[in-house]
């Protein structure tokens, strides 16, 4: 087995944590089930039979895209209007590598075409609509459409991490998915454009590449933005490279949402997704309370530092979720007193904490908010009088009330933060 160190892989941002688990999920599945990934030195290392030229091969002659598309969306492809530069090179591709994407971009425009509907549909139509893809997709297509939507018989839930469905405001993920295809390969031979391994080599192994990609990567990478103040210049644009992006999505499939009903009640059904929580602004060292109200939550996503396989990574991510005493983790301070009362026993050493904030208008920002590290803490048994009876809980729903004075917001703003530093490793010792 080779261990390869791949230092164009690293928790932050959320656009490279995710490009990590694309690159350790796609060579599992498409080259070898005995390939392990794990966490060191602040990047991803994937333990494999492949050499390094042998991965950055499979990547430029044999990888085959996931089928990752929304036709629900509006600027998804699909309809008139839409931009059309990747979903019709991609739906008369003819190089076999991409024909999971070419069937289920066929199977899409023939559902809509059956249903008649030509244009984004609205909300009742598109619970409607998402029932018939779930019952009539290609197992292929499956994967990714239970990580970027959650249907319940009452509901549809849109788990934060894609936006709402697959998108980011205004910017469709999955048309630029294949547009971002469209520039790394040629659609009709398969074979990859001139860029591409040089791009793939800045992506796997952090190397320099001369050219990136003028587009939008959404709130994945906040660094990447561009505008006012991101350079040392007035402006700049958003620059990427298509790999980051096209692996990052690829990353997005092993966050499959599921739909919980607590004690097997009849009670409407509430979304559950892997180390998702509500935002506190306790701990984050930036955000207040009055802006919990400007978010879609928060993520946790776990570090590990063994070589792990990826249907156990993919149990882990199943079972995402955290509890406080008998209770789940309901938001980011419960989360860090469930790592702190118990640990776990997965292996994980660390999780990387991100919180999904408003940028502008409808679009977000994924924002790194610090990292803990997984160790059992005795001193927060110290809080266990402020758990009785509901005390904690009641007191903080009350600072978060409408009629909340300015003081007791102040108030339960600093006991969150001080709760918070209490979780840490070490915290409270004489």
């Amino acid at each position: 087995m080779n261990q390869i160190h791949l230092t164009g892989c690293s928790p932050t941002p959320l656009a490279s944590y995710l490009k990590a688990l694309g690159i350790f999920r796609l060579v599992a599945e498409q080259m070898s089930r005995q390939t392990a990934g794990f966490w060191q030195e602040k990047h991803f290392y994937l333990q494999t039979i492949l050499s390094k030229d042998e991965l950055i091969d499979f990547f430029l002659m044999k990888y085959e895209p996931t089928p990752i598309l929304a036709p629900w969306n509006g600027g998804s492809g699909f309809f008139p209007k839409d931009n059309k530069k990747g979903i019709d090179p991609m739906g008369s591709a003819e190089a076999d590598r991409f024909r999971n994407i070419r069937d289920s971009i066929k199977w899409a425009a023939k559902l809509l075409n059956t249903l008649e509907i030509t244009e984004r549909p609205d909300n009742k139509e598109k619970k409607y609509f998402l029932q018939k893809i779930r019952s009539s997709a290609p197992d292929e297509y499956l994967q990714w459409l239970d990580a970027a939507i959650s249907l319940s018989a009452e509901d549809i839930f849109f788990p934060p991490l894609l936006g709402t469905g697959g998108n980011d405001g205004r910017l469709d993920f999955t048309n630029n998915f294949l547009q971002r295809l469209t520039e790394i390969f040629d659609v009709h031979s398969g074979s990859p454009r001139p860029e591409a391994r040089q791009w793939i080599l800045n992506a796997l192994f952090g190397e320099s590449t001369p050219s990136l990609s003028n587009k939008p990567i959404g709130q994945f990478s906040p660094g990447n933005l561009g505008g006012p103040n991101s350079t040392t210049g007035f402006s700049s644009d958003s620059l990427m490279n298509p790999w980051d992006f096209v692996l990052m999505l690829e990353g997005c499939i092993l966050f499959a949402s599921a739909i919980t009903r607590k004690n097997d009640s009849t009670g409407k059904g509430r979304l559950s997704y892997p180390f998702t929580v509500r935002l506190t602004g306790g701990g984050s060292g930036g955000v207040a309370m009055e802006d919990e109200q400007k978010t879609r939550g928060e993520i946790w996503l776990p570090l590990w530092k063994n070589p792990a396989y990826l249907e156990e990574i993919r149990q882990l991510f199943s079972e995402g979720r955290a509890t406080v005493g008998r209770k789940p983790a309901r938001d980011g301070l419960d989360f860090a007193m469930a790592i702190a009362q118990l640990g776990i026993d997965r292996g994980i050493h660390a999780f990387e904490r991100y919180s999904f904030l408003e940028r502008n208008g409808l679009a977000y920002i994924a924002s790194p908010i610090g990292k803990h590290l997984v160790c059992p803490n005795p001193n927060i048994n110290l809080t266990a009088d402020l758990n009785k009876n509901g005390f904690l809980d009641r007191t903080r729903a009350a600072a978060r009330g409408k009629e909340a004075s300015n003081g007791m917001i102040q108030a339960v703003e600093k006991l969150e933060n001080n709760l918070f530093e209490l979780t840490k490793p070490g915290s409270g010792r004489q």
